[in-house]
Protein backbone atom coordinates (compact mmCIF):
# COMPACT_ATOMS: atom_id res chain seq x y z
CA UNK A 1 0.00 0.00 0.00
CA UNK A 2 1.16 3.74 -0.58
CA UNK A 3 0.94 6.51 1.75
CA UNK A 4 0.34 9.56 -0.11
CA UNK A 5 1.52 12.94 1.38
CA UNK A 6 0.56 15.77 0.59
CA UNK A 7 3.09 19.61 0.71
CA UNK A 8 0.28 22.18 -1.20
CA UNK A 9 1.11 25.40 -2.75
CA UNK A 10 -0.63 27.89 -4.35
CA UNK A 11 -0.08 30.89 -6.87
CA UNK A 12 -2.30 32.84 -8.07
CA UNK A 13 -1.88 32.68 -12.11
CA UNK A 14 0.27 30.35 -13.82
CA UNK A 15 0.62 29.47 -17.70
CA UNK A 16 -0.04 25.37 -16.71
CA UNK A 17 -0.43 24.10 -13.47
CA UNK A 18 0.87 20.69 -14.84
CA UNK A 19 3.51 22.47 -16.41
CA UNK A 20 5.17 24.33 -14.00
CA UNK A 21 4.80 20.70 -11.98
CA UNK A 22 6.61 18.49 -14.95
CA UNK A 23 9.29 21.08 -14.39
CA UNK A 24 9.45 20.51 -10.83
CA UNK A 25 9.35 17.09 -11.40
CA UNK A 26 12.54 16.96 -13.38
CA UNK A 27 14.07 18.75 -11.08
CA UNK A 28 13.86 16.32 -8.36
CA UNK A 29 10.44 16.96 -6.25
CA UNK A 30 9.54 14.76 -4.38
CA UNK A 31 5.51 12.77 -4.45
CA UNK A 32 2.99 14.38 -2.97
CA UNK A 33 3.78 18.18 -4.46
CA UNK A 34 0.66 20.11 -5.20
CA UNK A 35 0.19 23.37 -7.60
CA UNK A 36 -2.78 25.28 -6.91
CA UNK A 37 -3.53 28.04 -9.10
CA UNK A 38 -6.30 30.59 -9.09
CA UNK A 39 -6.06 31.21 -13.06
CA UNK A 40 -3.97 29.75 -16.27
CA UNK A 41 -3.28 31.71 -18.86
CA UNK A 42 -2.38 28.50 -20.97
CA UNK A 43 -4.23 25.68 -19.46
CA UNK A 44 -4.25 22.68 -21.40
CA UNK A 45 -6.67 19.49 -21.85
CA UNK A 46 -6.27 16.15 -23.50
CA UNK A 47 -5.03 16.45 -27.45
CA UNK A 48 -3.41 19.78 -26.65
CA UNK A 49 -6.87 21.17 -26.57
CA UNK A 50 -7.07 24.99 -24.50
CA UNK A 51 -8.57 24.90 -21.65
CA UNK A 52 -10.35 27.98 -20.21
CA UNK A 53 -9.41 28.78 -16.83
CA UNK A 54 -9.38 32.61 -16.05
CA UNK A 55 -8.68 33.62 -12.72
CA UNK A 56 -11.61 33.96 -10.03
CA UNK A 57 -13.77 30.77 -11.37
CA UNK A 58 -12.01 27.59 -10.94
CA UNK A 59 -10.01 25.34 -9.25
CA UNK A 60 -6.56 24.43 -10.78
CA UNK A 61 -4.60 22.23 -9.53
CA UNK A 62 -1.73 19.44 -10.20
CA UNK A 63 -0.82 16.97 -8.57
CA UNK A 64 3.25 14.87 -8.77
CA UNK A 65 3.12 11.30 -8.25
CA UNK A 66 6.08 8.81 -8.63
CA UNK A 67 4.43 5.12 -8.44
CA UNK A 68 6.81 2.74 -8.44
CA UNK A 69 4.11 -0.09 -9.78
CA UNK A 70 2.64 -0.45 -13.18
CA UNK A 71 -0.59 0.69 -13.96
CA UNK A 72 -2.73 0.39 -17.37
CA UNK A 73 -1.97 3.55 -19.36
CA UNK A 74 -5.87 5.55 -18.15
CA UNK A 75 -5.53 4.28 -14.26
CA UNK A 76 -4.80 7.62 -13.28
CA UNK A 77 -7.07 9.40 -15.09
CA UNK A 78 -10.01 6.99 -14.26
CA UNK A 79 -9.12 7.28 -10.34
CA UNK A 80 -8.99 10.93 -10.79
CA UNK A 81 -12.12 11.51 -12.31
CA UNK A 82 -13.83 8.51 -9.74
CA UNK A 83 -12.28 11.14 -6.81
CA UNK A 84 -13.15 13.99 -8.30
CA UNK A 85 -16.97 12.86 -9.09
CA UNK A 86 -17.06 11.53 -5.58
CA UNK A 87 -16.34 15.14 -4.70
CA UNK A 88 -18.86 16.52 -6.96
CA UNK A 89 -21.79 14.25 -5.74
CA UNK A 90 -20.30 14.98 -2.02
CA UNK A 91 -21.61 18.53 -2.59
CA UNK A 92 -24.69 17.85 -3.56
CA UNK A 93 -24.40 18.18 -7.43
CA UNK A 94 -25.60 14.89 -9.39
CA UNK A 95 -22.69 14.21 -12.13
CA UNK A 96 -21.43 11.80 -14.34
CA UNK A 97 -17.57 10.63 -16.25
CA UNK A 98 -17.92 10.99 -19.84
CA UNK A 99 -14.60 8.77 -21.29
CA UNK A 100 -12.02 9.01 -20.27
CA UNK A 101 -11.37 12.01 -18.86
CA UNK A 102 -14.42 14.95 -18.46
CA UNK A 103 -16.89 15.64 -15.40
CA UNK A 104 -20.34 16.04 -16.97
CA UNK A 105 -23.34 17.43 -15.47
CA UNK A 106 -26.54 16.82 -17.28
CA UNK A 107 -25.09 17.66 -20.79
CA UNK A 108 -22.49 19.91 -20.03
CA UNK A 109 -18.63 19.44 -19.09
CA UNK A 110 -17.91 21.06 -15.31
CA UNK A 111 -14.37 19.60 -14.88
CA UNK A 112 -11.23 18.04 -17.14
CA UNK A 113 -8.60 15.69 -16.22
CA UNK A 114 -5.05 15.79 -17.47
CA UNK A 115 -2.44 12.87 -16.71
CA UNK A 116 0.91 13.54 -17.91
CA UNK A 117 3.63 11.32 -17.22
CA UNK A 118 7.26 10.38 -17.84
CA UNK A 119 8.42 6.51 -18.16
CA UNK A 120 12.00 4.83 -17.78
CA UNK A 121 13.22 2.41 -19.89
CA UNK A 122 11.97 -0.43 -18.15
CA UNK A 123 8.59 1.04 -18.41
CA UNK A 124 8.34 2.21 -15.02
CA UNK A 125 7.19 5.54 -13.81
CA UNK A 126 9.58 8.17 -13.40
CA UNK A 127 7.02 10.39 -12.69
CA UNK A 128 3.15 11.46 -13.71
CA UNK A 129 1.11 14.66 -12.94
CA UNK A 130 -2.68 14.51 -12.72
CA UNK A 131 -4.30 17.47 -13.81
CA UNK A 132 -7.38 18.67 -12.68
CA UNK A 133 -9.22 22.04 -13.66
CA UNK A 134 -13.03 22.50 -12.20
CA UNK A 135 -15.37 25.44 -13.63
CA UNK A 136 -16.74 26.44 -9.97
CA UNK A 137 -17.87 29.52 -9.98
CA UNK A 138 -19.67 31.02 -13.38
CA UNK A 139 -17.05 33.64 -15.44
CA UNK A 140 -18.21 37.00 -14.96
CA UNK A 141 -18.33 37.60 -18.72
CA UNK A 142 -19.35 34.07 -19.40
CA UNK A 143 -17.87 30.95 -21.35
CA UNK A 144 -16.21 31.77 -24.85
CA UNK A 145 -18.70 30.94 -27.74
CA UNK A 146 -16.77 28.41 -29.00
CA UNK A 147 -17.83 26.36 -25.12
CA UNK A 148 -20.65 28.28 -24.37
CA UNK A 149 -23.39 25.42 -25.36
CA UNK A 150 -20.77 22.70 -24.06
CA UNK A 151 -19.46 23.93 -20.91
CA UNK A 152 -21.33 25.15 -17.06
CA UNK A 153 -20.27 25.70 -13.75
CA UNK A 154 -20.42 23.23 -10.95
CA UNK A 155 -21.87 26.16 -8.40
CA UNK A 156 -24.25 28.85 -10.01
CA UNK A 157 -23.45 31.45 -7.46
CA UNK A 158 -20.79 34.33 -7.05
CA UNK A 159 -16.89 32.81 -6.35
CA UNK A 160 -16.74 31.84 -3.04
CA UNK A 161 -13.31 31.66 -1.41
CA UNK A 162 -13.86 29.59 1.22
CA UNK A 163 -16.27 26.71 -0.53
CA UNK A 164 -12.73 26.67 -3.04
CA UNK A 165 -11.30 25.46 -0.45
CA UNK A 166 -13.33 22.91 0.85
CA UNK A 167 -13.83 21.47 -2.46
CA UNK A 168 -10.31 21.28 -2.73
CA UNK A 169 -9.74 19.31 0.48
CA UNK A 170 -12.15 17.21 0.06
CA UNK A 171 -11.09 16.28 -3.66
CA UNK A 172 -7.36 15.87 -2.15
CA UNK A 173 -9.13 13.70 0.66
CA UNK A 174 -10.89 11.21 -2.02
CA UNK A 175 -7.66 10.97 -4.52
CA UNK A 176 -5.43 9.75 -1.35
CA UNK A 177 -8.03 7.35 -0.59
CA UNK A 178 -8.22 5.81 -4.00
CA UNK A 179 -4.28 6.14 -4.97
CA UNK A 180 -3.18 4.48 -1.44
CA UNK A 181 -4.66 1.51 -2.37
CA UNK A 182 -3.11 1.18 -5.79
CA UNK A 183 -2.23 -1.26 -7.52
CA UNK A 184 -5.19 -2.40 -6.43
CA UNK A 185 -7.69 -1.09 -8.29
CA UNK A 186 -10.91 -0.40 -6.30
CA UNK A 187 -12.72 2.37 -8.28
CA UNK A 188 -13.46 0.33 -11.43
CA UNK A 189 -16.64 -0.35 -10.59
CA UNK A 190 -17.35 3.25 -9.63
CA UNK A 191 -16.14 4.29 -12.41
CA UNK A 192 -17.99 1.92 -14.87
CA UNK A 193 -21.11 3.10 -13.33
CA UNK A 194 -20.79 6.81 -13.31
CA UNK A 195 -20.18 6.64 -17.45
CA UNK A 196 -22.60 8.58 -19.16
CA UNK A 197 -22.89 7.99 -23.11
CA UNK A 198 -23.57 3.91 -22.91
CA UNK A 199 -25.26 2.59 -25.57
CA UNK A 200 -24.83 6.06 -27.93
CA UNK A 201 -24.17 6.64 -30.89
CA UNK A 202 -20.33 7.76 -30.98
CA UNK A 203 -17.83 9.43 -33.65
CA UNK A 204 -14.41 8.29 -32.85
CA UNK A 205 -11.44 9.52 -34.42
CA UNK A 206 -8.67 7.55 -34.77
CA UNK A 207 -5.35 8.76 -36.10
CA UNK A 208 -6.13 6.72 -39.56
CA UNK A 209 -9.41 8.44 -39.69
CA UNK A 210 -13.37 8.56 -38.23
CA UNK A 211 -15.44 6.02 -37.79
CA UNK A 212 -19.03 5.71 -36.37
CA UNK A 213 -20.04 3.56 -33.89
CA UNK A 214 -22.28 2.68 -30.20
CA UNK A 215 -20.68 3.28 -27.07
CA UNK A 216 -20.76 -0.68 -25.34
CA UNK A 217 -18.87 0.25 -22.51
CA UNK A 218 -15.16 -0.07 -20.64
CA UNK A 219 -12.69 -3.26 -20.25
CA UNK A 220 -10.41 -3.66 -17.18
CA UNK A 221 -7.94 -1.53 -18.53
CA UNK A 222 -10.53 1.10 -18.55
CA UNK A 223 -10.23 0.96 -22.66
CA UNK A 224 -13.83 1.96 -24.15
CA UNK A 225 -15.67 -0.87 -25.99
CA UNK A 226 -17.06 0.75 -29.39
CA UNK A 227 -19.10 -1.52 -31.75
CA UNK A 228 -18.67 -0.38 -34.93
CA UNK A 229 -21.37 0.07 -37.65
CA UNK A 230 -19.65 -3.00 -39.04
CA UNK A 231 -20.44 -5.25 -36.48
CA UNK A 232 -16.90 -5.83 -35.42
CA UNK A 233 -15.89 -4.31 -32.11
CA UNK A 234 -12.78 -2.60 -30.57
CA UNK A 235 -11.19 -1.51 -27.19
CA UNK A 236 -10.38 2.14 -28.16
CA UNK A 237 -7.01 3.49 -26.03
CA UNK A 238 -6.36 6.60 -27.97
CA UNK A 239 -7.50 9.17 -30.31
CA UNK A 240 -10.90 10.84 -29.63
CA UNK A 241 -14.67 9.98 -28.86
CA UNK A 242 -17.53 12.23 -29.15
CA UNK A 243 -20.83 11.92 -28.03
CA UNK A 244 -23.70 12.06 -30.99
Amino acid sequence: MNALTYKVHTAETVKSTNSSVKTLAKDGAPEGYVLVASGQTNGRGRLNRVFFSPKGTGLYVSILLRPTFALSPYALTCLSAVALSDTVLEFGVDCGIKWVNDIYVQTRKVAGILVESSMNQDGSFLYAVVGIGVNLFPPIDGFPETIADKAAALFNIPYDEELRKRFLKRLLIRFKRYYDQLPEITFYDIYKDRMVGIGERVLVQEPDGMRYGTSVGIDRQFRLIVRYEDGTEAAIDRGDVTLL
